[in-house]
């Protein structure tokens, strides 16, 4: 998962996505993991293939982050609704989170209510 980790933040994704997989074999319902090969999916357009990942990360773990990653890909994939109610559901958890209400004030800016 580290190595994961960095080829993704040296957008290596190729070998992301192939470390990921080697984790999730062994763990499929690992949180951190799901989570990083959504934001690899979303890097590279693939937003249902994001959002199914990411949906599963909740699933096995419900986090901030979780629920940020899942609410900026709805919101490219046009679903905005359900992009306000991940958003919503972070700021829950963390009042003060600023990428939350940044989010929201995104969601706001593309007329949706």
């Amino acid at each position: 998962l580290d190595r994961a980790r960095r080829a993704f933040e040296q957008h290596r994704d190729g070998d992301a996505l192939g470390d990921l997989r080697r984790v999730l074999f062994l763990a499929p319902y690992h949180g951190d993991a799901l989570l990083l090969t959504g934001q690899v999916h979303r890097r590279a357009g693939r937003l249902q293939e994001a959002i199914a990942s990411l949906r599963i990360a909740l699933w096995s773990g419900e986090s901030v982050a979780g629920h940020l990653a899942l609410a900026d890909v709805l919101l490219a994939a046009q679903d905005a609704p359900a992009a306000r109610a991940e958003a919503q559901r972070a700021l829950e958890m963390d009042p003060a989170n600023a990428e939350a209400r940044a989010l929201l004030a995104r969601i706001d800016q593309a007329g949706v209510r």
